[in-house]
């Protein structure tokens, strides 16, 4: 079957309240979908990164070359766009504008087979997986006592919703000017809150060097943390290796990474945990040699996610197929995109969510929630 169709959508919300990580604030959500059409089905991707770029690069230089195409091999598909976006970029590959494409594919070919992309990427292993709750941003406020408390508040009410795992963020420097002690405590907060039984996950979002980042995680392994995740930037490979080596608490990372960085990291023994993201890292394709190369070396691979319903999606498809304890990210920030984008929202039920079952990624999209956040 031949592709039709290429299309890059954008879709926008302004948030009531911004947040905070490490890097930036954080004061709207915006996506940039990709719709492809083979005869009368339609399957639905999601990029990685901001509308700008990723809907040119798809729109001007990816779909009058994607026209026409055999839809039998996505994976053939992805190398030889690989191929013809390194002649056109040079050193850099946009991976985010390829994974949009990618997903987009799987989910087609998923829809005409009438299979889950899981069975399409060997097989599922699981109906549900258990589910993290992603969050422990930070408001607009003055002290860090109100940091504290929003955080904590917000710790005890994703366990009452269910949830056995949380991750929170950490890294205050950049945005209040305090120390890497106050993450610490920080992080000591959320655990007395919830208790020992609750598996807890702190995220730097690489906003330490080596050394401030080997203390941290130090003070870390008090709290008895599942994992530290990214600690320092994320093409500090070497580095990510000597802390893996020298602190306690497992290191997780990826979702910056590129498909040859994962290799790297693994090869180097640089993380306890890997996190592709399925937006970011290309696709489907690459995530799913991600996942088995990470297997070879007994490296559990924890997927990131961080995006609508579409990328929630296919990160389920993932992680239906991946081997071990994997565990779902999932974001609980406000976002009307992520909760309304799909007729059926993807929920948790208790501490675990369910791997949708339709073909393709498994959810519809409505076009009427669509329309209200398209962008142009």
């Amino acid at each position: 079957m031949e592709i039709e169709t290429v299309e890059a959508i954008g879709l926008r919300r302004e948030l009531d309240e911004s947040f905070a990580n490490a890097q930036k604030w954080t004061s709207s959500r915006e996506y940039c979908l990709v719709r492809v059409e083979s005869e009368n089905f339609t399957g639905w991707g999601e990029c990685w990164g901001p509308i700008a770029g990723n809907r040119e690069i798809i729109e001007r230089v990816i779909a009058p070359w994607l026209r026409g195409r055999d839809l039998a091999h996505p994976e053939s598909v992805h190398a030889d766009l690989v191929t013809l976006l390194r002649g056109k970029y040079h050193s850099h590959i946009p991976w985010g504008a390829i994974g949009g494409i990618d997903i987009a594919l799987w989910d087609l070919l998923g829809k005409q087979e009438g299979k889950p992309v899981s069975a399409l990427l060997s097989g599922g292993r699981r109906e549900s997986v258990r589910a993290y709750a992603t969050g422990g941003f930070w408001p607009r406020v003055e002290t860090f006592e109100a940091v504290r408390k929003a955080v904590v508040e917000e710790a005890r009410a994703h366990v009452d919703r269910g949830f056995g795992a949380l991750k929170t963020k950490i890294g205050l420097h950049r945005h209040f000017g305090w120390g890497s002690q106050r993450d610490v405590e920080l992080v000591r907060a959320i655990r007395d809150a919830v208790g020992p039984e609750v598996w807890l996950m702190a995220d730097a979002n690489h906003a330490y060097d080596v050394a401030t980042a080997r203390q941290v995680g130090r003070n870390l392994a008090d709290l008895d943390l599942a994992f530290f995740e990214e600690p320092i930037p994320p093409a500090n490979i070497e580095g990510y290796a000597r802390l893996q080596r020298d602190t306690e608490v497992p290191i997780a990372a990826g979702e910056c990474w590129t498909p040859r960085q994962f290799d790297r990291a693994l090869e180097s023994g640089a993380v306890g945990y890997v996190q592709p993201d399925v937006t970011s890292t290309g696709g489907l394709t690459p995530s799913r040699r991600v996942r088995t190369a990470a297997q070879a070396r007994s490296v559990q691979a924890l997927p990131h996610v961080f995006g609508s319903a579409v990328a929630l999606a296919a990160s389920l498809q993932l992680l239906a197929t991946i081997r071990g304890d994997p565990m779902f990210e999932f974001d609980r920030t406000p976002n009307p995109i992520r909760e309304d984008l799909a007729k059926t929202p993807i929920e948790n039920d208790g501490p675990e969510v369910p791997i949708p079952e339709g073909p393709g990624l498994g959810i519809e999209i409505d076009p009427d929630v669509l329309a209200d956040f398209r962008v142009e």
